[in-house]
């Protein structure tokens, strides 16, 4: 009998345990900071009358939603379509963004994080302003500022945007290191396309505007909203955890080439060689992830390019590779023959483009294929300044492709913010003559 009660206290008290310890587990504090932005200083959240109020608020195990009193007690009844909103579908959305970027994308450690004490906060904010905007304060929880335009409606594309910047104010208070820099919207973008695969069609100006600026380098602030592409590519050849990684890892004085170089101990020819393959896959969007949903935006680049004597052509200045920038050129299927020959002359330093080190100029360059069948054949890549490359075409070939990529023999970072206006920024302009086929027609 003293040993049967012995046994069932140790049981109920594993049970206490195992509770308490879920408890404890589930349980994340909602820390109103004393300061944050666009809330009024000094706000009571216990009076209705406040801009923000306990009142005029939802949460979950991991975020919570304060709106602005102007909102009413019920958003959805606002007579404004504009200034409508439903809180609880958008904080159902939110707690999946929050799951993936934790669980799926590791952009914090679980178990080493601020994350798991605190909850993040978001604001609705009143008036007429339209911009979104994301981090955190007093480095201790991640928030989020919305007016409600932006979240009138599925799908939450602003939201998700937004929570990738409190998750990196997070990343970064964690581990008291990341990136900075254009990469920060590249990277809310990569993390927004992964909660929405269909993000570029129903962002689809996006896409638009960056086959219109292929050729900036790659973290130029003209593309940091149009281009999570090298991160998806990233994301597929090391895993999706990979951009997480980079963002702890980064050191004082690196922009995240030098911290991708040093991670995957990859010399500067061998990260060239990688972007070319990443602006060849581009054409295609050859990506397993979003393969499917990228389908209907595959071969559409286009490249500005002035013709010359005995059939040689000029890549217009207006469209020039700068450092990892490329462009796609269609070149029409040929009727007859099965292969094609590029003549290749890089002219760095020439007149009419920007002459900025054209002793580290640099190109890549080579053809890619696809099939009606939907298969992807890539041709040898070509690197020398001067020089040739031929492509046998697959049977059945609808697309033909000539990518041409910067690839510049040293890694500089691109000047953002107050700098970027000082500094002038290189091109590397190049000449072509096609054998065996021609330009396609516009």
């Amino acid at each position: 009998m003293k040993r049967h009660y012995l046994l069932t206290f140790a049981f109920i008290g594993i049970l206490l345990f195992l509770n308490q310890s879920h408890s404890h587990a589930q349980t994340k504090e909602l820390y109103i900071p004393a300061k944050a932005m666009r809330v009024p200083d000094g706000n009571d959240y216990n009076n209705t009358e406040s801009e923000f109020s306990y009142k005029r608020m939802v949460q979950s195990d991991n975020i919570a939603i304060f709106w602005h009193k102007e909102f009413g007690n019920d958003p959805m009844a606002n007579p404004d379509s504009t200034r409508r909103f439903d809180v609880r579908n958008a904080l159902r959305e939110c707690e999946r963004f929050y799951d993936y970027y934790v669980n799926d994308l590791k952009i914090v450690q679980k178990g080493k994080s601020l994350t798991d004490q605190y909850k993040m906060i978001l604001y609705v904010i009143g008036g007429t302003e339209q911009t979104a905007f994301g981090g955190g304060v007093e480095n201790k929880i991640g928030i989020l500022w919305t007016p409600a335009v932006r979240m009138s409606k599925a799908p939450y594309g602003a939201l998700a945007h937004e929570l990738g910047h409190a998750f990196q104010y997070m990343s970064r208070a964690d581990a008291q290191a990341g990136p900075r820099g254009p990469v920060m919207e590249m990277s809310a973008q990569y993390m927004l396309w992964q909660v929405y695969p269909e993000w570029m069609t129903f962002e689809n100006y996006h896409f638009v505007s960056y086959l219109k600026k292929t050729h900036f380098a790659f973290l130029h602030p003209q593309n940091m909203y149009h281009s999570p592409y090298v991160l998806e590519y990233w994301s597929e050849k090391h895993g999706k955890e990979f951009f997480g990684t980079l963002c702890r890892s980064t050191q004082e004085g690196e922009d995240p080439v030098m911290t991708y170089k040093r991670l995957n101990n990859l010399s500067q020819d061998a990260f060239n060689d990688e972007m070319f393959e990443a602006a060849s896959r581009f054409m295609t969007w050859d990506l397993n992830r979003i393969e499917n949903v990228a389908a209907p935006y595959a071969n559409k680049h286009s490249t500005k390019l002035t013709a010359l004597e005995n059939g040689w052509y000029q890549v217009d200045s207006l469209n020039t590779p700068q450092n990892y920038g490329y462009n796609g050129i269609r070149l029409a299927v040929p009727t007859s023959g099965n292969s094609v020959t590029v003549d290749f002359e890089g002219i760095a330093g020439a007149k009419g483009y920007s002459d900025v080190k054209t002793e580290k100029a640099g190109w890549r360059y080579g053809f890619v294929a696809h099939t009606k069948d939907g298969k992807r054949v890539y041709g040898k890549v070509a690197r020398e300044a001067k020089g040739n490359a031929t492509f046998k075409l697959p049977k059945d070939t609808q697309y033909l492709w000539l990518v041409v990529s910067g690839a510049p023999t040293e890694h500089w970072p691109v000047a953002f913010g107050r700098q970027a206006a000082q500094q002038k920024e290189e091109q590397w302009p190049y000449r072509i003559k096609v054998t065996g086929t021609t330009l396609a027609e516009k």
